[in-house]
C-alpha cells in the first residue's frame, strides 16, 4: 500500500507551517481569487551553483536550443526557464512535444555511452529484466548518485526512502525549477512527467516524481511506479496564483489547460 510521506523542510517553523489547501479548477479566464491555488507558503531562497552545475546547465541551455530552436540571451536557470515557456506557449503545443523535447534533451546530456551501462549494471534491461525495479539496488544506487549530477536543475537534494518507504527515494528542500518559474505547467511538462518517463523508458527503472506545490519540496522515489496525474491527490487542479504563464495566456486572451 501507497504510504504519503510528507517531507520536512529545514527553514519552516512551526509558526509558518503551510496547512494544506483545497485544490480547485482553474478558469483562466476567471478573475476570481479563489479558482486558482495559493503560491508556496515558504520564502524563497537562494541558490549557490558550483562549478559542476555551471557547466551541466550551459550544456543543457545548448541541447535545448538545438531541438527547440530558440535561445534566451538571460543567463542561467532563468534563461533556461524562458527557454521553455516559449516553447510551452507555441502555437498547437501539445504536452507530449514538450516530454518528447525533455527527454531528447536528458539524452543527449547522458550522451550514448551511460545509458548502455544503466541498462546493464542497474535496471537489468540488458539483462533480460523488464523495465521497472530494476536490479536489488538500482533505485538506492541511484539515488545516491543522482543529486550530483541534477542539482543544477533542482538544486540541492538528499536522500531518505520512498513514499512507500522503501530504500531509494531522494527529496529536494526547495526545487530550484519550480521556485524560479512559478509554473506548475512547466514543472509537469518539462521535470515530472518527462523524467519519469526517461527513467522508465530510457534507462528502463521506474520513477515517481512528487512535486509540493505547498512548500516546492519535491520526493523522488526511483524503483516505484506513479500515479496517473489525474488520479494524483496531491497534483492540484488549478494554476498557481502568481504563475507567469498564466498571466501571458490572460493577456494574450488565450485559453489552456494549466498543464
Amino acid at each position: 500500500e501507497r504510504v504519503r510521506q510528507d517531507i520536512p523542510h529545514p527553514t519552516r517553523a512551526a509558526a509558518g507551517t503551510p496547512r494544506r489547501v483545497d485544490r480547485r479548477t482553474l478558469s483562466v479566464n476567471s478573475e476570481a481569487s479563489d479558482a486558482l491555488v495559493p503560491d508556496c507558503a515558504l520564502p524563497p531562497i537562494e541558490f549557490n551553483e558550483n562549478p559542476l552545475d555551471v557547466i551541466l546547465l550551459k550544456i543543457f541551455r545548448f541541447l535545448v536550443e538545438r531541438h527547440t530552436g530558440f535561445q534566451s540571451p538571460t543567463p542561467g536557470i532563468l534563461g533556461l526557464l524562458e527557454q521553455g515557456r516559449e516553447f510551452m506557449l507555441r502555437p498547437n503545443q501539445t504536452p507530449e512535444a514538450q516530454h518528447v523535447m525533455v527527454n531528447e534533451t536528458l539524452k543527449g546530456l547522458l550522451t550514448p555511452i551511460m545509458p548502455p551501462i544503466y541498462h546493464t549494471f542497474m535496471s537489468g534491461t540488458n539483462l533480460g529484466l523488464a523495465p521497472g525495479p530494476g536490479l536489488p539496488w538500482a533505485a538506492w544506487l541511484t539515488s545516491f548518485i543522482t543529486p550530483t549530477f541534477f542539482s543544477f536543475l533542482v538544486g540541492p537534494s538528499r536522500t531518505n526512502r520512498r513514499r512507500d518507504g522503501a530504500l531509494g527515494g531522494l527529496v529536494v528542500d526547495k526545487c530550484k525549477f519550480l521556485q524560479e518559474s512559478g509554473c506548475k505547467g512547466l514543472c509537469m511538462n518539462q521535470c515530472k512527467l518527462p523524467a519519469q518517463s526517461f527513467f522508465k523508458d530510457g534507462l528502463g527503472l521506474s520513477l515517481t516524481v512528487a512535486p509540493n506545490f505547498d512548500t516546492q519540496e519535491c520526493q523522488w522515489s526511483f524503483g516505484e511506479e506513479p500515479l496517473e496525474p489525474a488520479s494524483d491527490p496531491d497534483i492540484p487542479k488549478g494554476c498557481l496564483t502568481a504563475c507567469p504563464t498564466r498571466e501571458v495566456l490572460r493577456e494574450a486572451k488565450l485559453s489552456r489547460p494549466c498543464y
